[in-house]
């Protein structure tokens, strides 16, 4: 009989096992009897928000994680174990992590039309897509002048959690520590004639497979005249520094097409939904730190 339950530090490496599979394993034929090591970023959903495990005979077959920051629950993680039907696991799952009061409830969907369509079950509404993008060391092309200059900045600025707490909607200081902590992150300032125009961390990746990889994100202006000047600056301070470079752009954002000009291109597109029936962040000022945190 399948059981749900609040998870556990000693789920984490059989979830994380889930969710390789259902993404890459089984393509890759990777050997499940090996222990894989649990991302920080796992680690972390699991130690500051809520997560919920469907569990059947001692083996867990999916799993579900949410944060809350402010009035705003992210979920960052629903994933069914492949070899597993579905049969409403994923709903029950989520009706165990997502708070049902009045808040916001948001997410990042894959391209997978079932988790779509469960997400506009539950009131999240596709509201645009979000794109990945890659940069590699072998696709160089300059960049035109600029007159914005970036400054690094100090790791727990006040100034900086406040900054990104008016651009991203909500405030989340246990995430600011987590980023500087276990990702190596770098804060950016933009300053053009002295005056800050935007923020921005610059992260080392958490992947085996490509060490060498800065992430670009959060970042955030307060005008969107000043969000594709920054978000190159951005990036190209970060290009120098690895053989990769990744940032994720909500689509309506401008920095889009001049990053592809730039030399990233699309690996992946995905769906943000959410219950916001006004937008709790501009997505033309702010670039999110990636899909598992928002």
């Amino acid at each position: 009989m399948m059981s749900f339950r609040a998870a556990r530090a000693s789920d984490l490496a059989s979830m994380y096992l889930v969710y390789y599979l259902s993404e890459v394993g089984e393509t890759e034929g990777v050997d499940t009897a090996l222990p894989l090591t649990v991302p920080s970023v796992l680690r972390h959903v699991f130690e500051t928000g809520t997560m919920y495990v469907a569990e059947q005979d001692g083996q867990i077959l999916a799993f579900a994680g949410a944060i809350t920051r402010g009035p705003v629950t992210f979920l960052t993680d629903l994933f069914v174990h492949p070899r597993t039907q579905s049969g409403g696991l994923g709903k029950t799952l989520l009706s165990h992590v997502l708070p049902q009061d009045q808040g916001i409830r948001c997410t990042m969907s894959s391209t997978d039309p079932r988790a779509q369509a469960l997400y506009v079950r539950l009131g999240m509404q596709p509201v645009f897509p979000h794109f990945n993008l890659l940069w590699q060391g072998h696709a160089r092309q300059e960049q035109s002048p600029s007159d914005l200059k970036v400054v690094e900045g100090q790791a727990g600025d006040p100034a900086f959690l406040q900054w990104d707490a008016q651009v991203s909607g909500r405030t989340r200081p246990v995430d600011h520590a987590f980023w500087m902590r276990q990702q190596q992150s770098i804060p950016l300032w933009f300053r053009r004639q002295g005056v800050t125009v935007g923020y921005a961390y610059v992260r080392q990746a958490e992947t085996a497979l490509t060490p060498q990889t800065w992430v670009v994100g959060p970042l955030g202006v307060s005008e969107p005249g000043d969000a594709t000047a920054c978000v190159l600056a951005a990036t190209s301070w970060a290009r120098p520094r690895a053989e990769r470079v990744r940032i994720d752009v909500p689509g309506p954002h401008p920095c889009l097409a001049p990053l592809l000009e730039s030399g990233f291109h699309i690996i992946y597109v995905e769906t943000f939904h959410s219950t916001a029936a006004t937008p709790f962040f501009d997505a033309r000022c702010y670039v999110p730190s990636g899909s598992d945190l928002l």
